[in-house]
């Protein structure tokens, strides 16, 4: 009702204005199921002749259905005034003569229905030209509110494009001024604390990695970031009253590799942060081998009892994510705590490499 009701209205309103002029010029009324009769067939003819003929044919992209409007309508005409005609001759055959009012079924009546139906068939191609001419204002509309909400945006994107300049211009700035101090630090503390000279090239030699290029693309070397993750260790070592106890190996083979960045960065971070590395019998451990077309990099480490850190799930979850991403099924990622209270971790990743040759000689970095 909500939908149709300024329809309703609409035909309310014709209804009873016809009825009325009808009464004034006959001086009776028929009855209601004459009405809802006769018009049935009229109202259904209207909607029929805009809803369906006209709509299907005039917004058709088949220019031969077009063309056959005329002959669709005529079509459209004689079926109806049919349809019309039969049904009478089934309504009236029992009805009341007072219902017919002199209605007799000849050439006069077939012309009447005839009328009736071209005439609400005209109201019909109104009612449509009138909603096809609403579509496309609404249309014109729409556009117009689409492209002012595209200018807005392009303003928005162009304000956020200087804002991102800027930002880039900033961060070419700071890094090398960072740099550049690290590099005067490290000559001025060289001679008198060789140590603290040593760790501030190692924080330099990490600051120059993350900043570069290489390090922002896809992949990278895998002997890139081995080196940044011994100068991590040996940053971290500084730091520490007691030596850490972690061995690092990997086979020379893996050097040459082309890894995805930033992931060794991850699993060693989670080993500093809740491993337990105080206990020489038992170091924390990172082993990474190339051989067979097999990339592997495997960790173990106790884990700190009580710890109060955050858990290993938003380390491996993006591990896990950034190796679906980057290989598929060629890449597996397994970790798992085991009775011991020993963290597991385990990458396989099948990288071919017709270039390298598999030996198995590890190079060892000492315990740290």
């Amino acid at each position: 009702m909500k939908k149709y009701k300024y329809h309703f209205l609409a035909w309310g309103i014709y209804l009873t204005y016809e009825i009325v002029f009808l009464w004034l010029l006959l001086g009776a009324f028929a009855t209601p199921g004459a009405y809802v009769f006769t018009y049935f067939f009229y109202i259904l003819s209207f909607y029929f002749h805009a809803e369906i003929l006209l709509k299907y044919t005039l917004e058709s992209p088949n220019k031969l259905l077009k063309y056959s409007l005329p002959l669709l309508i005529l079509i459209e005409i004689l079926l109806f005034v049919y349809i019309k005609q039969q049904s009478d001759l089934l309504f009236y055959k029992n009805s009341d003569t007072s219902d017919l009012k002199g209605y007799e079924f000849c050439i006069t009546s077939l012309s009447t229905i005839t009328y009736r139906f071209i005439y609400f068939m005209f109201y019909g191609t109104g009612y449509y030209f009138l909603l096809r001419i609403r579509k496309q204002r609404q249309l014109v509309e729409e556009m117009e509110e689409q492209e002012l909400k595209n200018l807005i945006l392009e303003k928005e994107i162009k304000s956020e494009l200087v804002i991102t300049q800027n930002t880039f211009l900033r961060s070419q700035i700071n890094p090398d001024f960072l740099i550049n101090t690290l590099a005067y630090l490290y000559d001025e503390t060289l001679e008198s604390a060789p140590t603290a000279a040593e760790s501030i090239q190692s924080l330099s030699d990490i600051m120059q990695y993350a900043l570069s290029k290489e390090a922002s693309s896809g992949f990278v070397k895998l002997e890139k970031e081995i080196s940044l993750i011994e100068n991590f260790l040996l940053l971290h070592q500084a730091r520490q009253v007691n030596q850490a106890q972690l061995k690092f190996t990997y086979n020379k083979e893996s050097l040459a590799m082309d890894f995805i960045p930033l992931i060794l960065m991850t699993l060693t971070e989670n080993i500093l942060k809740h491993g337990q590395l105080n206990d020489p019998e038992r170091p924390a451990e990172i082993k990474i081998n190339y051989a067979n077309s097999i990339l592997s990099i495997e960790t173990s480490n106790r884990q700190i009892t009580n710890s109060a850190l955050p858990s290993y799930g938003i380390g491996v979850k993006n591990i896990k994510d950034r190796l679906s991403i980057a290989y598929g099924e060629a890449a597996t990622f397994d970790y798992y705590l085991d009775p011991q209270r020993n963290f597991h971790a385990s990458i396989q990743v099948r990288i071919q490499n017709s270039s390298s040759k598999t030996n198995m000689s590890h190079l060892q970095v000492p315990h740290i």
